[in-house]
C-alpha cells in the first residue's frame, strides 16, 4: 500500500520537471538600413559556405533550450549590403578558383561565423538580453589567392522580463546584426588590402562616407532591403560590449 502511494507522487514530480523544460526557437529576419556609403565601381565575388548559409546556434541554459536560426538572414543581409557597396556582386562556388571568370573579379569575400553568444536577464544586473555576433570575412584576390581576413563584431541589447521570451532575444540579435553590418559598410573598404586590390583594378578611390547629418537616400528598388516581420523599433547607437564578455 505504501509503494502504491509513492508511485503517483514520483510520476507527478517527473511531470513537474518536464513541464519546466521549454524551448525558445526563433528565426532572425533580414533587416538593414540604407548604408551611408558611396558605391565603388568594382566587380567582386562572394562565396557563402554551407555552414554559413545554414548556421543555427543551439544551446541549453538551465531548463531552456535555445535555437536561433542565423544563416539565411545573414546571407540576405550581406548580399544586399555588398550590392549597395559595389557595382556588381558575383556568387562563386570556390573562392580559390576564380582566375578564369570573365570579366575578372577585383576580389572575393567569404564570410564565416566566429561567435554568437548572449547574456540573459539572469546573467546581468538588469532585465535585458545582450547579444554578441562576430564573423570573419576572408579576402581573396581575383586569381583566388588568400590575401587577408577581417573580423567584425556587432552588439545588441533589448529589455526582457522572462528568460524564455522570444521577442526580446530576437530584437537584440537583429540589433547585433545591424551593428555588425554597419561596421562592414564603413570599415571593410578602409582595410589596406581591400584598398590596394581596388586601386590595382583601376576602380575609383574609396571616398569618405557622407557627413553625420547627411540624409540617406533610398536604394534602387532592386537593392531595397527585404521586408521584415520583426517588431519595428529604432536601433540604439552601437552598443558597448558588457564587461566580462
Amino acid at each position: 500500500m505504501r509503494h502504491a502511494n509513492i508511485r503517483p507522487a514520483v510520476a507527478a514530480f517527473c511531470l513537474v520537471l518536464l513541464s519546466g523544460c521549454t524551448a525558445t526557437r526563433l528565426t532572425t529576419e533580414a533587416q538593414l538600413p540604407p548604408p551611408l556609403i558611396t558605391k565603388i565601381p568594382a566587380r567582386v565575388g562572394v562565396h557563402y559556405p554551407e555552414e554559413f548559409r545554414e548556421y543555427v546556434h543551439r544551446e541549453t541554459r538551465g531548463t531552456i533550450d535555445y535555437e536561433i536560426n542565423l544563416g539565411p538572414a545573414h546571407v540576405t543581409n550581406l548580399d544586399w549590403l555588398l550590392k549597395a557597396m559595389f557595382t556588381e556582386v558575383v556568387p562563386v562556388e570556390d573562392p580559390t578558383k576564380v582566375a578564369d571568370i570573365r570579366p575578372p573579379l577585383v576580389m572575393v569575400l567569404e564570410p564565416k561565423f566566429e561567435e554568437y553568444s548572449f547574456l540573459t536577464p539572469k546573467d546581468v544586473a538588469g532585465e535585458a538580453f545582450i547579444v554578441t555576433i562576430r564573423y570573419l570575412l576572408t579576402l581573396y584576390d581575383g586569381s583566388g589567392g588568400r590575401v587577408d581576413s577581417f573580423a567584425f563584431t556587432g552588439y545588441g541589447r533589448e529589455k526582457a522580463h522572462t528568460l524564455a521570451s522570444k521577442e526580446p532575444l530576437q530584437i537584440a540579435t537583429q540589433r547585433a546584426m545591424r551593428d555588425a553590418g554597419a561596421k562592414v559598410a564603413v570599415e571593410l573598404t578602409d582595410q589596406e588590402a581591400v584598398r590596394l586590390l581596388i586601386r590595382n583594378a583601376g576602380a575609383f578611390p574609396v571616398t569618405a562616407p557622407p557627413a553625420p547629418d547627411a540624409q540617406p537616400s533610398d536604394p534602387p528598388a532592386e537593392e531595397k532591403p527585404p521586408a521584415t516581420a520583426a517588431p519595428q523599433q529604432s536601433p540604439p547607437p552601437t552598443e558597448t560590449p558588457p564587461s566580462g564578455t
